[in-house]
């Protein structure tokens, strides 16, 4: 038979519902079944969640390849073979053209067409370099398959996107969502030191954020290193709350360079406080040995000490004690040269908050912490107490802003930290609700307890040089935080009405 024209294979793809599509993970296959809709060009769209792993590993690893079969008997098989290149698409013009491209041909994305909720949606394009078109019969009978060669097509701009996409997965490495559990406590005991002390040092505060937020990223990173394998059985709640980042499971990145980058941040921000400890006293020294033992013992592999599997609650204790006591009084030293009251009493509720998006996140995976013998407190006293010790750490940071005013130097200002109440409604209403559920479920609760957190940190960082910086800047700093918020807000109750559609129109 003769060779087939791109209009016949064309619409042989148009007849087609799904296809296979195999991917590369880090030399190791994988295969999905994919609904997908083709333009003229056989550019290839297919869709999925904002955020789903496989968009990530798809945006470094582009190289892909489909496969299209179709016949119900021997004599009637055909089947299509795409082979190029991924790329997410981008460009609100070509977003519109996937959409109508795959609304009518995938469910999923027919749905949130239903729901007006596409931006939850990331669109792939498979730009491919080659096509082949097989009819089986023919090819039995040694007649040659048609071959499109569309290789100029996908060669542009390959460089910058493997560029983009390494850039990308490092950056999903270092978990920035996370990295306000450092970023909190400096601004905080920064405050302090400017409003309560009236000591403040640009170099030395840049130098702290820096050693900060490079420990917790390179803790994350050992993290990620030493629970490989037990994240790999992590399959049932993943991120953005939960489950690492991913990237070692995904082929991302190879255990060994996540473990060594890892370290390489972990010393950089030792060096930095070492060197902050010279300028600063040498108090800040036990401050610092202290965080880098409990980062480097949290977790660890299977078999082996950390204190997460030591005894109850002792893993979350070097957390609060970590990321809200440590952190706040060291940055409120480095400032100063001095402790006070005031700071130790200001990281309470720093400390309380902290432990609770550990908390909050613990519950989702409890699952499969308790079959690879993670012993978080939440596998360890189960879900409902937990719960309890979550409203209560609530309790006990609402109730430290509260009193701080009352009984030290902290400025009345300070209750406008109470303007992040709302995040902590909303937090209790969604943990009190689905504690026990999917992780799905719970991703507003992970959510607004992470914000309410980011939020009071902030209100306290502002409220405490209020009197010191005059009214046109507390009204900058405010409205920049409103909006935050107000963005924040509409976000997460979109995600959640989003999720809950997905939910109940895919239930049955």
């Amino acid at each position: 038979m003769a060779q087939r024209s791109a209009e016949d294979i064309l619409n042989y793809l148009e007849k087609a519902e799904v296809a296979s599509v195999g991917t590369s993970n880090m030399g190791k296959p994988r295969q999905r079944m994919m609904h997908f809709a083709s333009d003229e060009r056989f550019h290839i769209y297919l869709s999925s969640m904002k955020g789903d792993p496989k968009v990530i590993q798809w945006s470094n690893i582009p190289e892909t390849a489909m496969l299209i079969h179709q016949g119900s008997s021997f004599m009637e098989m055909e089947e299509c073979e795409i082979i190029g290149r991924a790329e997410v698409v981008r460009s609100n013009e070509e977003r519109q053209r996937a959409v109508e491209l795959l609304q009518h041909r995938s469910p999923i994305v027919g749905s949130f067409v239903e729901q007006d909720a596409v931006d939850r949606l990331e669109f792939i394009k498979i730009v491919p370099s080659v096509v082949k078109y097989r009819f089986v019969p023919e090819i039995l009978q040694g007649e040659k398959p048609t071959v499109l060669d569309m290789a100029d097509d996908s060669a542009d701009g390959s460089d910058k996107q493997d560029l983009r996409s390494r850039a990308a997965v490092w950056k999903e490495a270092l978990r920035p969502l996370s990295l306000t559990a450092s970023l909190v406590p400096v601004l905080v005991g920064a405050a302090a030191a400017f409003g309560l002390a009236e000591m403040f040092s640009w170099t030395l505060f840049i130098l702290t954020l820096f050693a900060a937020l490079a420990v917790q990223a390179g803790t994350n990173m050992i993290n990620d290193y030493l629970d490989a394998e037990r994240d790999a059985d992590n399959t049932g709640s993943l991120r953005p709350f939960t489950g690492g980042s991913r990237m070692i499971q995904l082929g991302l990145i190879q255990k060994q360079d996540m473990g060594f980058f890892g370290i390489v941040l972990t010393a950089a921000a030792a060096v930095a406080g070492i060197g902050l400890a010279v300028v600063s006293g040498p108090l800040l020294l036990l401050l610092i040995a202290y965080g880098l033992l409990a980062g480097f013992f949290y977790t660890g592999r299977q078999g082996r000490f950390s204190f997460i599997n030591a005894s109850p609650g002792i893993a979350e204790f070097l957390i609060a004690t970590t990321y809200g006591v440590a952190m706040t009084a060291g940055t409120f030293y480095i400032q100063t040269g001095f402790f006070t009251a005031e700071i130790w009493l200001l990281s309470i509720p720093v400390a309380a908050l902290v432990t609770n998006v550990l908390l909050i996140n613990q519950f989702p995976d409890a699952e499969s912490d308790s079959r690879t013998d993670k012993r978080t407190l939440v596998v360890r006293i189960g879900r409902r107490q937990a719960k309890n010790v979550v409203f209560g750490l609530f309790t006990v940071a609402v109730g430290a802003v509260v009193a701080l005013p009352l009984v030290t130097d902290v400025p009345l200002t300070f209750y406008f930290v109470l303007l992040a109440v709302p995040f902590l409604i909303q937090a209790v209403r969604y943990i009190g609700k689905y504690y026990e559920s999917s992780a799905t479920d719970l991703i507003p609760g992970n959510a607004h307890t992470a914000i309410f957190h980011l939020m009071t940190g902030l209100l306290a960082a502002i409220t405490l040089i209020m009197p010191s910086i005059g009214t046109f800047i507390t009204l900058i700093l405010f409205a920049a935080a409103g909006g935050f918020v107000l963005w924040v807000w509409r976000y997460i109750e979109r995600q959640r009405k989003v999720m809950a559609g997905f939910k109940k129109a895919f239930s049955t």
